[in-house]
């Protein structure tokens, strides 16, 4: 038999409902806060791009003064004055922060450490070439464990020599004597060409899958860890587990311990389908990954503990971690390139763990970079374990006394 629905208990079902929402303000808080940061998010993430104007030379850019190398080989006066043009161009447009070096390998190394975003090369032979009335070629390297900023460096140098070498037809047209220059040099006098900075390296989905390997440790521990405690406190297994003689910084120890496990399976499983389904290739050592990873993980289980402490119950814990977790995703240079958002987002961005972990593991995974290169991100997550873990563990031992 059916049974009737009764509208009055279904609405004073749901009246209650509300009510325990709006008596729990800190649930109410980050229930209003979720969709006013997920908005924000996107509104910064996807910033308008000013248009480009062919007939003043003007280039619009999303990403300004990104940083870049310049590497001249070539000490001839026309590569000098080529050279300059660049810097020149690129400064007032506020295209690219350029740095000047003599060795490309001092600029690779910048470029690995994550200190530029790319490289541009004035090859030998770059002055004679031109003297001869013959093209010349730049040669471009860029940071490819982020293919999104790496196509726009490499879209936007190519556009500054495009405006050079417009220059440059120009005066060959004018200068046109008896047929000794040829048609090439007049059309382009100057071309850019791409030197790879790991050779190999096809699929898009390579760039990827450190940033979810990073994101997928971090916030499994996180939430993790906030709803396994918050679940034993509602069901009072907790208090058993607090009255037995054992201490209390051993059950913390033993939390952490399973999430960072849990983590690591998770971590690894994910690397394990990108190079079974989607040919994602590892360039550097699976040991440097797993201390990696091992430090990501611990880096955000004091986070999770914290946030547990100050929960009054399970599902505050949970929106709190998501609240936590969504704009993670999305401004620690996972899924977007962090230098296309807002500078004062950045530095939110890079306050974050994630991204220190998602950058080692795409150095290590893609760039093969030694523990030396990665040293940096690996100190910031030790750091941060360590200031975290140490609000953690008294905040949860006065919260369990409660």
């Amino acid at each position: 038999m059916a049974e009737t629905i009764t509208w009055d208990l279904a609405l004073d079902i749901a009246r209650r409902d509300l009510l325990d929402l709006w008596r729990s303000k800190m649930l109410l808080f980050f229930f209003i806060l979720f969709p006013i940061l997920l908005m924000s998010m996107f509104g910064y993430i996807y910033p308008p791009i000013p248009k480009s104007n062919p007939n003043t030379g003007t280039i619009g850019t999303a990403f300004p003064n990104l940083p870049v190398m310049l590497v001249k080989m070539d000490d001839g006066q026309t590569a000098n004055l080529i050279a300059a043009q660049f810097i020149q161009i690129s400064t007032q447009q506020g295209l690219f922060s350029v740095s000047e070096t003599a060795s490309y390998q001092a600029a690779r190394n910048q470029l690995v450490e994550g200190n530029i975003k790319g490289i541009v090369i004035i090859p030998q032979g770059f002055s004679d070439a031109l003297a001869a009335g013959q093209p010349a070629t730049v040669q471009v390297t860029v940071d490819e464990t982020n293919p999104t900023t790496a196509s726009v460096v490499q879209s936007e140098i190519s556009a500054v020599f495009n405006i050079i070498g417009s220059s440059i037809s120009a005066q060959n047209i004018n200068n046109l004597d008896g047929g000794r220059v040829s048609p090439t040099f007049i059309m382009q006098p100057i071309s850019v060409t791409n030197i790879p900075l790991i050779t190999g390296v096809s699929s898009s989905f390579q760039f990827l899958a450190p940033g979810f390997m990073a994101l997928t440790v971090i916030t499994g521990s996180l939430q993790g860890v906030a709803t396994a405690i918050s679940r034993e406190k509602e069901q009072g297994t907790m208090d058993g587990l607090l009255v037995a003689p054992i201490p209390h910084r051993s059950i913390i120890l033993g939390k952490v311990a399973a999430q960072t496990v849990r983590g690591l399976i998770q971590g690894f499983l994910i690397l394990g389908l990108s190079m079974v389904l989607f040919g994602v290739q590892i360039y550097g050592s699976p040991i440097i990954m797993l201390i990696v990873m091992v430090l990501g993980t611990a880096s955000f289980v004091g986070v999770g503990i914290i946030m547990t402490a100050i929960a009054p119950d399970q599902e505050t814990a949970q929106m709190m971690t998501i609240i936590l977790q969504f704009p993670m995703m999305f401004i620690s240079g996972i899924l977007f390139p962090i230098d296309q958002l807002p500078g004062w987002m950045q530095y939110i961005g890079k306050a974050m763990p994630l991204y220190y972990a998602a950058d080692a593991l795409r150095k290590v995974i893609i760039l093969n970079a030694s523990l030396a290169a990665i040293t940096p991100d690996l100190l910031i997550l030790i750091v941060y374990t360590f200031l975290t873990m140490t609000v953690a563990i008294p905040l949860f031992e006065k919260a369990m006394r409660r």
